[in-house]
């Protein structure tokens, strides 16, 4: 009875000696657990913000945001700074990769997607034009839009748009660029015209007809109407080209 009671209590002791170690072994797997340090997603983003705004040239306006990493993503806490680096020598673009990487004994690295918005007072219309019709003052306005995707083909001043003639329809709002005109016809293909040829010694005036359109400073061929031959001229104004 007493070799049973001894082993019945041995047998007790190492069950609970079995269960403090457990104990012991989880409490120290929890607590290497809760030691491990996930690097924020938040300090990534800022590192990204912070090299795309040192390194982009615009002096406009501009925002800079980053997509969100996947929430599940968990990267060990870097105990190194940060270092950016990107595939591209521009960062003038409405959207780029920008990677992060830890130089640390545990290394990773990390794309992220940077989205710039650059802002410029630019040059809109007010109304729509139809292809061909003069744009006038009365058709403009001036207003501050987003010009990121628009890979600086936007006029920031009337004068380089006044009087000049429509490429296309655009409708009402539109930011206009220099695609969006070209130069007004001055002079018709059968228009009559004068030709005007200066010399410091003399001048002389002559009628011809246009063989074909013309816009200013081009050169186009004209009919002389008193020789008949065919010659070209830059056209001045409407009605009027010159010769050497």
């Amino acid at each position: 009875m007493l070799n049973n009671a001894l082993s019945h209590k041995t047998g007790i002791t190492m069950i609970k000696n079995s269960f403090v170690i457990l104990a012991l072994a989880l409490g120290i797997f929890t607590l290497g657990h809760a030691e491990q340090k996930f690097q924020s997603h938040d300090s990534i983003y800022e590192l990204v913000k912070d090299i795309v705004a040192q390194n982009i040239t615009p002096s406009a306006e501009y925002e800079i945001s980053v997509l969100p990493l996947d929430s599940q993503l968990k990267l060990p806490e870097c105990t190194e700074a940060l270092e950016a680096f990107t595939t591209t020598a521009s960062m003038n673009v409405a959207r780029m990769a920008i990677g992060v990487r830890c130089n640390a004994e545990k290394k990773w690295s990390i794309f992220t997607t940077a989205v710039i918005k650059v802002y410029e007072t630019v040059i809109v219309l007010a109304q729509p034009v139809q292809r061909g019709e003069i744009i006038t003052r009365q058709h403009l306005a001036i207003e501050k839009r987003e010009v990121s995707k628009l890979r600086g083909d936007f006029i920031t001043q009337t004068e380089q748009i006044e009087n000049k003639q429509a490429a296309r329809y655009l409708q009402a709002g539109a930011i206009l660029g220099l695609r969006s005109f070209v130069e007004p016809r001055l002079i018709k293909r059968g228009d009559k015209i004068i030709i005007s040829a200066i010399q410091p010694a003399f001048a002389i005036r002559m009628n011809g007809v246009a063989m074909m359109d013309g816009t200013k400073g081009q050169r186009i061929r004209i009919k002389n109407e008193n020789s008949g031959r065919i010659i070209n001229a830059t056209v001045i104004e409407p009605g009027l080209v010159s010769v050497e």
